[in-house]
C-alpha cells in the first residue's frame, strides 16, 4: 500500500448465510457440501476505496446498505469473504454499543481488558485511567457491571477507551447519536482534535451536516456496492435524492447528473479548441455545479431573488435585521402537495436554520402543469456576523415521511451579515440584556 493512504480497501465482498429454519444448519452441515439449504445474502460486493493519510471520510447509506460490516471488516472483528484490507496506522474503532465489553465486568475491569487488547500494558492502563474515568463522566457506575448500562454509558466509556489511545486511524459507526448532547460535543470536539494532528477517519452517520461538517470526501453505499464516491457535498446531494425518491425519480436524477457531467467535457474541450482554455475550467465548474443541483420531476425552481424590506435586491443586512427570499417555481406536471423549503447554512457547512411550507402546512394542493408559482420567506436574520449560504429546494411532500425532491439548488444564494460594533460571538444573534455589579456582602 502506498503511504500517502492510510486505509486501503480492495474488492471486498461479504457473504452470509441465511437459514429459513434453524434446523437447516445441522442439514448443512451434515451434507458435507452437496446440498445447499441456506440463501446467499451478500451484504457487500466489491466495494474498493482507499483513505489518504489526514482525511476524513464520510459513509452514507439507508439502512441494511452494508456500512456497519463494512467498518467492522476493515476493524477486524469480521472476516471478508473475499477481497482484501490494509491499515496503515495504530486503529481505533468505535463501532456497535459496548463492543469488546464483557457485560459481567464492571466499567473498570473493561477498562484494563479493553486497555490490554489494544496492545497497552496494565501499568500504561494505570496513567491513563483517570483520563479515561474523567472523559466517560459516569461516576459511579464505574464500578459497577456493564450489563446495567444504558446505552449512552455504554457509549461514553467505550469512547473514552479508544480515545486515550491516540489513534492515527480512527473508525466511528452511527455511535456519536446514542449520547447526549453534552458527550457528543465533547466526542466532537475530541474528533476535531485527532483531525487537526493529521489522523485519519472513517464516520458513518445519518447526519449529513456532520458529513458536511468533518468530511472532504463520502460514499454512497447502495445494496452493498459503492453507488457514488466524491466530495461531501456531492455525495450528500445525492443521498438525498435516494433518500426522499422513488426508484424512477432517482434513475432520472442519476441520468441528469451524468448528462451535465458529460456537457461540462464537452463545454471544456470547445473552450480549448476555441482558444479561450482559461475559462475552461469556470465553464466545468458552472456545468459541475448545475449538474449537483438539479433533480427533475414535476416541477422546477426557476428563478430566486433576496430583497431587503424596502424591496430592492440586497445581499448585506445588518444584525436582525429582516431578509425576503422568493423564488419561482414552473410546474409541468400533476403534484399532489407541492412543498417549497429553503436551509441556511455557514461557510463551514454547518446548518443554522430550515424550514418548509410543510411546516407552515402552507404546500400547494394539487399543482398542476403550467402553473406558476412563487414561494417567499420573510426572515429576522438573528445571525451574528458572517458569510451565510441559502440553499432552496422543492418537493411533492404529503408528509415528512413520504416525500419526493422535485428540484433544488444548494447554496445559490450568498448573504452577508454584518455588525458594526462587534457585540457577540458564535452563530446565534440571541437578544440579550446584562448587567455586572458590585455585590457587597450586604447582600448576601
Amino acid at each position: 500500500m502506498s503511504s500517502e493512504f492510510a486505509i486501503s480497501v480492495k474488492n471486498i465482498s461479504k457473504r452470509f448465510e441465511m437459514y429459513a429454519n434453524p434446523k437447516h444448519r445441522l442439514y448443512q452441515m451434515l451434507s458435507l457440501g452437496r446440498r445447499t439449504f441456506f440463501k446467499e445474502f451478500w451484504a457487500l460486493n466489491g466495494v474498493s476505496f482507499d483513505v489518504k493519510r489526514g482525511e476524513t471520510l464520510g459513509i452514507l447509506g439507508r439502512n441494511g446498505e452494508g456500512k456497519s460490516t463494512l467498518l467492522q471488516i476493515i476493524a477486524g472483528t469480521l472476516t471478508a469473504t473475499s477481497g482484501s484490507v490494509e491499515v496503515n496506522g495504530k486503529l481505533a474503532a468505535l463501532l456497535e454499543l459496548g463492543a469488546g465489553f464483557n457485560p459481567e465486568f464492571t466499567g473498570r475491569e473493561n477498562v484494563y481488558l479493553s486497555g490490554i487488547i489494544l496492545g497497552m500494558t496494565h501499568s500504561e492502563m494505570e496513567q491513563k485511567f483517570p483520563e479515561i474515568e474523567a472523559f466517560a463522566d459516569i461516576g459511579e457506575h464505574i464500578d459497577q457491571p456493564v450489563k446495567t448500562y444504558s446505552s449512552g454509558m455504554y457509549v461514553r466509556l467505550a469512547f473514552a477507551v479508544q480515545a486515550c489511545i491516540k489513534p492515527e486511524v480512527l473508525i466511528v459507526d452511527e455511535a456519536l447519536s446514542v449520547g447526549d448532547e453534552k458527550f457528543q460535543r465533547k466526542c466532537f470536539d475530541y474528533i476535531e482534535s485527532l483531525r487537526a494532528q493529521g489522523c485519519s477517519i472513517i464516520l458513518v452517520t445519518h447526519s449529513t451536516s456532520t458529513v458536511e461538517k468533518f468530511c472532504q470526501r463520502a460514499i454512497l453505499l447502495r445494496k452493498g456496492r459503492v453507488e457514488a464516491i466524491g466530495s461531501a457535498k456531492e455525495i450528500i446531494d445525492q443521498y438525498h435524492a435516494l433518500l426522499y425518491s422513488d426508484e424512477k425519480t432517482y434513475l432520472r436524477y442519476l441520468n441528469n447528473v451524468a448528462k451535465h457531467a458529460n456537457k461540462s467535457a464537452d463545454a471544456a474541450v470547445k473552450a480549448n479548441q476555441d482558444g479561450i482554455a482559461a475559462n475552461g475550467d469556470l465553464i466545468a465548474e458552472q456545468a459541475e455545479t448545475q449538474a449537483q443541483n438539479e433533480l427533475t420531476s414535476g416541477a422546477l425552481i426557476e428563478s430566486w431573488i433576496i430583497k431587503d424590506v424596502h424591496d430592492q435586491p440586497c445581499d448585506l443586512f445588518r444584525v436582525r435585521e429582516k431578509a425576503i427570499i422568493s423564488f419561482d417555481i414552473s410546474v409541468f406536471g400533476p403534484i399532489e402537495e407541492l412543498q417549497a423549503g429553503l436551509v441556511i447554512k455557514t461557510v463551514e457547512g454547518i446548518t443554522v436554520f430550515g424550514t418548509s411550507t410543510l411546516y407552515h402546512k402552507k404546500n400547494i394542493h394539487n399543482a398542476k402543469g403550467g402553473d406558476v408559482l412563487r414561494a417567499t420567506f420573510e426572515l429576522d436574520l438573528a445571525l451574528c456576523e458572517g458569510s451565510y449560504f441559502v440553499s432552496l429546494a422543492i418537493a411533492n411532500a404529503i408528509s415528512h415521511a413520504d416525500m419526493a425532491y422535485l428540484d433544488k439548488k444548494t447554496d445559490v444564494i450568498v448573504l452577508k451579515v454584518i455588525e458594526p460594533r462587534t457585540t457577540m460571538s458564535g452563530i446565534a444573534a440571541l437578544p440579550v440584556s446584562l448587567s455586572l455589579e458590585k455585590w457587597s456582602g450586604e447582600h448576601e
